[in-house]
């Protein structure tokens, strides 16, 4: 080594080493001391065993004032030591061996990777190493402390210790084979079996793993048997611990599933914290193992539930709160148990759900040695009733189930209500109470009837029970009878009156006392008319006559005491001395009800014995509702329908009619007038000799009576709208009330426009059989009915072709004659809105009708669509050069040509000239500039002769003269005046005035001239002069009014012409 200046310390620091010999000493100790030192080591712990650990090196944290030397030898030490392939490690002496043994059994050491290194306490290792042996584990090796900390802290990742622990042991454990080897061991010392399992288990449980024993079958189990280990949430199979004997009696019954008894506190603890698949006893737990007692016997079964319900009682001891969870747990188990009465030896088993329901005969047992005689006898007697025995009945509740308690007595009626349901021997509850003696109904009576009030209001299911138990004392008798059976008298006094035999009286007292509880139980108390039935003999449809006077004073008795009865009650007699309900009954004094039911005095009206009483003046029909009316209509309409109808019918269906002419206030709260529409009851008007009645008239309205004279509303009119729809439908007689009106016309209207339109087309039709005198009615007749047809116009069409429209002037009403009246119908075919001038079969609208514009437009009433105004034409201004030469021309000087005019076709027409300057001709128009200019004669006469309309002519020249267009006034004569416009349009064409002929088009452009019976004429004029405005002018208002030009002009006059233009 290299040492320092004194020759004996090695260099062991930097800044004594110039030379580089701190180096060299590290490799020294690393390299060379460590590793000759291991290979001393294996060969000293082959020859000493155990004992050749007291030479190993102290670990580094064991030294005490280390210097550089022994620091880097120690942890190199180690470190080497950890990484080793030495055989350096003795395995522990096997079991029972003596000394002697041991010094001649040879074996060979371990290498750190083949050792199984125990370094757990001296208690544990005395346990759990002996263990292993046993299980065939043998590389396993126990250095001292001092070597324990000196490999922990030089192993490595690359080198890790294996090591006895609860993990390693564990894994062992989950080898079935292993498993079982070490359970046949312990069964050979059955003394320590609980011991050496509890402190296993208690050694496995020091691991931190949540599975530290899933798949170990350790679990000691009542009978011998082992359980295997699994976690909670996913274990198939539970086991149960116990802590106390009771705990214990309850789950015997999960054979193969019950911890053994020795299984410590503290294990089992653990084994819960640890989420292992075992529970201690909790009430959940009941209704799993439940099913498990079912196939014992019953007195196993009963024996069993007794410890059920003794942990019940304990559970809910320590947790109150709890208790109807529990119950609720178990409400569907059977876990209640009692003897059947009349069964020897029987044992039922119910669940309380079905106890609490009622759905079985089963009460807790009442019977008790301190039980009265008559209560002891009622149980007894009522078989296949279940006796539960209380000691399986929740003790907490037993008293409140006690049948001296209102639920107890619940319970007990109950069951008494299923026997017949339940027990096939038994049918009714007649033939339950028919084997009971009379002290049983008796104690019976005792125990319920003082609870009866509150077991009405607690269970509405036993109140048909309660109808048939035979627990109420009657007054003729000491025997008892059901609630079904009962009957009260109308008043206390009569209740001891002897009715007939089927009817039976309970005792005033009990009847005062308990007469709330009677209505509820559905016992009625006699009417006075059951009782006058029953007693005096009056329980028949009719009441014999002589009967009479004796039964008005029996009515007016039961009148005093209740006269409600009366309006629920058949207490009235009618004329043929029938019973009945007196609101059914008419009073006889109502004229209206006289008339329409005059033919059914008898049944409708009260007998006449009867009539004089105060007792029926509020009772019999008196106001006329809407029902009633709607009776006294069909009446009329049921006597009107006869094949002979009565004298009087006309007259009292007048009487019934008139009612609806007044506002009644009650009419505000009908609604049956729709009914009332379809009723044939009303009159309709007779004929008259008035003055404002016309011949026409009275035909129609006797047409109408000559088919019936009474009908429907819905059939008729009212006279306020008689004016239009008289010809049609019948006019009632009279006029109804504004209200009446109002709400049947709300319902149904009477007159519809159809209705209206059907009566204009028989004035039309019958327009000669109108009197000059009738005129000025009918007029403000049709005026109306237009009216209402412009007020109802989105619920109809009316036909083109229907004639129905008086077309005359205003100023023609007040003069107008039947010639006038007769002529002026039309149809909306032929009428047109919009024009001033008829044409042809088509009609302008004229003022009378003008006014009725939107309902005609309703009525398809062609519009005529003016023609557009086309563009304003610029107006020109006259140069002074064409001054000066109309001036020439007004004063005749220095004319230089003479144009002669005539047209041959114009008879009677004489020639006529015009003088002109040829200079101004051409420069205005090319056609005579090219006939002055060029080589035709007509350029070197003075004279030039035309064959053309003169006065065209001269329209043409003052024009070249003024360049002014002069707008023509309109002539009567329109057909000559548009010929002569049209030719002048020709001519403005032939002598080359674009100018002319477009003041002319714009002039042309208007509806003055523009006619359906002229505008296929213009057209073809216009074409034929390229006036292409005025042209497009007359297709658009051909296109715009195509059905009334069509008629005016037909399409082959218009297109034999040979014009490109089709009009269809």
């Amino acid at each position: 080594m290299a040492l320092q200046s004194d020759r004996q310390t090695p260099i062991s620091e930097e800044k004594n080493d110039r030379l580089g010999g701190l180096k060299w000493n590290n490799w020294i100790f690393k390299e060379g001391i460590v590793n000759l030192y291991l290979l001393f080591l294996r060969h000293l712990m082959k020859l000493h065993g155990t004992a050749g650990y007291r030479f190993w090196p102290t670990p580094p944290s064991e030294l005490t004032n280390p210097d550089h030397v022994s620091s880097t030898i120690s942890t190199e030490f180690w470190k080497k030591a950890g990484e080793s392939s030495f055989d350096l490690y003795p395995q522990i002496p096997p079991l029972l061996s003596t000394p002697r043994r041991r010094q001649l059994q040879t074996s060979e050491n371990l290498s750190i990777k083949k050792t199984i290194f125990n370094f757990l306490s001296t208690e544990q290792s005395k346990f759990i190493i002996p263990l292993l042996v046993q299980l065939g584990i043998t590389n396993i090796a126990t250095p001292p402390p001092t070597i324990v900390k000196g490999l922990t802290k030089a192993t490595t990742d690359e080198v890790s210790l294996l090591l006895v622990t609860p993990v390693y042991v564990r894994d062992l454990l989950r080898n079935p084979t292993r498993c079982k080897l070490l359970q046949d061991h312990w069964k050979k010392d059955p003394g320590t079996l609980m011991r050496n399992i509890n402190r296993l288990l208690s050694f496995l449980l020091k691991d931190t793993s949540e599975d530290c024993l899933t798949g170990c079958s350790l679990l000691p189990l009542e009978g011998g048997s082992w359980g295997t280990f699994s976690p909670n949430p996913i274990s198939q199979i539970q086991y149960f611990a116990s802590s106390t004997p009771l705990e214990r009696s309850i789950l015997e019954v999960a054979a193969g599933r019950l911890v053994s008894e020795g299984l410590g506190g503290i294990v089992i603890d653990g084994l819960l914290e640890k989420g292992m698949n075992i529970s201690p006893l909790t009430f959940d737990h009941i209704a799993s193992l439940c099913p498990l007692v079912e196939s014992k016997n019953p007195e196993y079964r009963k024996a069993w539930l007794v410890n059920v319900w003794e942990y019940f009682r304990q559970r809910v001891t320590k947790d109150p709160d709890s208790r109807d969870k529990y119950l609720e747990s178990i409400e569907s188990l059977p876990l209640y148990c009692g003897s059947v009465v009349g069964e020897q030896d029987s044992l039922r088993f119910l669940t309380p759900l079905s106890f609490a329901s009622g759905s079985l005969p089963a009460i807790v047992d009442p019977r008790t040695p301190f039980l009265e005689r008559g209560k002891a006898t009622l149980f007894q007697a009522l078989n296949g009733l279940i006796l539960v025995d209380k000691s399986t009945f929740p003790t907490i509740n037993t008293s409140a189930e006690s049948v001296e308690q209102p639920s107890g007595a619940c319970c007990l009626v109950k069951a008494i209500g299923t026997l017949p349901f339940t027990v096939p021997t038994i049918h009714s509850l007649s033939q339950v109470f028919s084997s009971v003696p009379m002290e049983g109904i008796k104690a019976l009576s005792e125990l319920v009837l003082p609870h009866i009030s509150d077991l009405l209001g607690r269970d509405p299911t036993i109140v048909s029970t309660l109808k048939q138990l035979p627990i109420w004392p009657v007054a003729s008798s000491s025997s008892f009878q059901s609630a079904a059976m009962l009957k009260l008298a109308p008043h206390t006094t009569l209740s001891l009156i002897t009715m007939i035999d089927q009817t039976t009286f309970l005792k005033p007292d009990l009847a005062f006392k308990h007469r709330e509880d009677l209505r509820k139980l559905g016992v009625q108390q006699l009417s006075y008319l059951d009782f006058l039935n029953e007693e005096v003999g009056l329980a028949r449809g009719y009441l014999p006559a002589e009967n009479i006077r004796e039964y008005q004073r029996c009515i007016e008795m039961v009148y005093k005491e209740n006269p409600d009865v009366f309006r629920s009650c058949d207490l009235a007699v009618d004329g043929d001395l029938r019973f009945c309900r007196p609101s059914t009954l008419y009073d006889s004094s109502v004229p209206l009800f006289q008339a329409a039911f005059r033919d059914q005095q008898r049944s409708r009206f009260l007998h006449p014995e009867l009539a004089m009483s105060h007792v029926w003046r509020d009772l019999l029909i008196k106001n006329v509702s809407g029902p009633t009316y709607i009776k006294c209509a069909r009446s009329i309409e049921r006597r009107n329908s006869q094949t002979i109808p009565d004298s009087q019918i006309e007259s009292d269906a007048c009487t019934v009619f008139d009612h609806l002419c007044y506002d009644d206030r009650e009419m505000h709260s009908w609604s049956e007038w729709k009914s009332l529409l379809e009723i044939r009851f009303a009159p309709i008007q007779e004929t008259t000799a008035s003055w404002d009645q016309s011949r026409l008239k009275n035909q129609q309205r006797e047409i109408f009576r000559q088919r019936n004279k009474l009908v429907a509303i819905s059939e008729a009119v009212d006279p306020r709208m008689e004016g239009i729809s008289w010809a049609v439908k019948p006019v009632l007689r009279k006029q109804m009330g504004s209200l009446a009106f109002s709400m049947i016309t709300s319902k149904k209207l009477m007159v519809r426009p159809t209705t209206v339109i059907e009566h204009l087309e028989f004035l039309a039709s019958h327009c000669e059989e109108i009197t000059q005198n009738e005129l000025q009615i009918r007029i403000p007749e049709i005026k109306e009915a237009y009216e209402h047809l412009e007020q109802n116009m989105h619920t109809y069409t009316i036909q083109e072709s229907a004639l129905i429209w008086l077309n005359v002037e205003n100023e023609d009403l007040g003069k107008m004659t039947r010639e006038i009246f007769r002529n002026s119908w039309s149809c909306s075919r032929n009428l047109c809105l919009n024009s001033n001038y008829d044409s042809g079969e088509i009609k302008r609208v004229r003022s009378f009708l003008g006014r009725f514009h939107s309902l005609l437009l309703h009525a398809n009433v062609s519009a005529i669509i003016p023609p557009d105004s086309p563009a304003p034409v610029t107006p020109t201004t006259q140069s002074p050069i064409l001054e000066g030469l109309l001036e020439l021309r007004e004063r005749e000087l220095l004319f230089d040509i003479t144009i002669t005019a005539h047209k041959p076709a114009m008879l009677f027409q004489t020639l006529q000239i015009f003088k002109a300057h040829k200079i101004v001709l051409a420069s205005v128009s090319d056609y005579w500039k090219t006939m002055l200019t060029s080589t035709f004669k007509e350029s070197s006469t003075p004279e030039i002769s035309l064959q053309d309309d003169p006065s065209t002519i001269k329209v043409l020249l003052d024009y070249i003269y003024t360049n002014k267009f002069v707008e023509p006034p309109h002539e009567d004569d329109v057909t000559r005046q548009l010929e002569n416009l049209l030719d002048q349009l020709e001519k403005s064409e032939k002598w080359f005035l674009p100018s002319f002929k477009r003041s002319m088009e714009n002039y042309l452009s208007d509806d003055h001239w523009i006619r359906p019976e002229t505008v296929k004429s213009i057209l073809r004029n216009a074409r034929t002069c390229n006036a292409d405005r005025l042209a497009h002018v007359c297709e658009k208002y051909i296109q715009n009014n195509r059905a009334i030009v069509e008629r005016e002009a037909p399409k082959e006059e218009y297109e034999s012409q040979g014009y490109g233009f089709r009009i269809f």
